[in-house]
């Protein structure tokens, strides 16, 4: 149990939590609520697992009482936690049952870096792929839940990949794991080819890092820019966006200073230490 200013956090062993999972029924009865639009009652859930001894199946349900599912207050029946919703979710995207492949997709889009042609799109480890075959510097790789691989065309693929990664950044801009939804800290580093920002949560350990452009890119100002000059950033592929020629990166004093140019008119976004964005300048405005 933590406690801080006012703030209570009651933590259960993770050795107990997952022995609670590890029965068919019960995770049976988690995947009843797949699709349901409201509350389930007990005969309802029974009836979905399809177990006949409702002394047994209450024994499974009381084991999930509390951590992961709960009786609702608003009507009869029972509803998942946000920990039950986790599971199903997790379940449901094939996090720890799907192993997916896909053939390569060649995409006739220019390397924002080199400007070569074509880039190419690829799936391994559970890991998406974009990178560029002929300079080798451009490469973008995060990961991706093998479940959701077949709700799309293979054609689909590489545009439902960007925009996987455009929800991973806004949550790692906005300082949220997207392992464990834990705080982030960041921090640029400029020791490399060109200025970059990596960010690490102290809670699961689990890192990522990007050029220094994303938090720029991703600010809302730079955002409405981009879409004031006939830009939409939620439907073009990020690697037509900030190609190496349409970007300037000058590091200061004070940390790194971004110049994004769209149609001869520039925004420009200042990058601490830290990784956040502390000014957003538009030359059209």
């Amino acid at each position: 149990m933590d406690h801080d200013a006012g703030i209570t956090v009651d933590y259960r062993s993770p050795e107990e939590v997952f022995a609670v999972l590890g029965n068919e029924t019960r995770l049976a009865i988690l995947r009843a609520f797949v699709g349901a639009e409201g509350p389930l009652t007990f005969s309802r859930l029974r009836e979905t697992v399809g177990m006949r001894d409702s002394g047994q199946f209450n024994y499974h349900l009381q084991k999930l009482s509390g951590a992961f599912i709960r009786e609702s207050e608003a009507e009869d029946g029972y509803e998942p936690t946000l920990a039950g919703m986790r599971v199903v979710g997790a379940l449901v995207a094939g996090n720890y049952t799907a192993d997916a492949t896909i053939d390569p997709i060649d995409v006739d889009d220019a390397c924002p870096t080199c400007e070569e042609r074509p880039l190419r799109v690829t799936f391994e480890d559970d890991q998406a792929h974009v990178r560029c075959p002929h300079c080798e510097s451009f490469h973008n790789q995060y990961g991706f839940p093998p479940g959701t691989i077949d709700q799309y065309s293979h054609e689909e693929l590489p545009q439902v990949f960007d925009r996987w990664l455009w929800t991973l950044f806004q949550r790692i801009t906005a300082g949220f794991c997207v392992n464990c939804a834990g705080r982030l800290d960041g921090a640029l580093v400029t020791d490399g080819d060109e200025p970059r920002i990596e960010w690490r949560c102290d809670r699961c350990g689990d890192r990522a890092n990007a050029s220094v452009t994303v938090p720029v890119l991703y600010h809302p100002a730079t955002q409405g820019f981009l879409y004031d000059h006939g830009v939409d950033p939620t439907t073009t592929p990020s690697w037509r966006i900030a190609t190496k020629r349409d970007r300037d990166v000058e590091e200061t004093d004070d940390g790194v200073t971004v110049r994004l140019t769209v149609d001869g008119e520039t925004v420009t976004g200042r990058v601490a230490h830290d990784g956040s964005v502390t000014d957003v300048d538009r030359s059209d405005r």
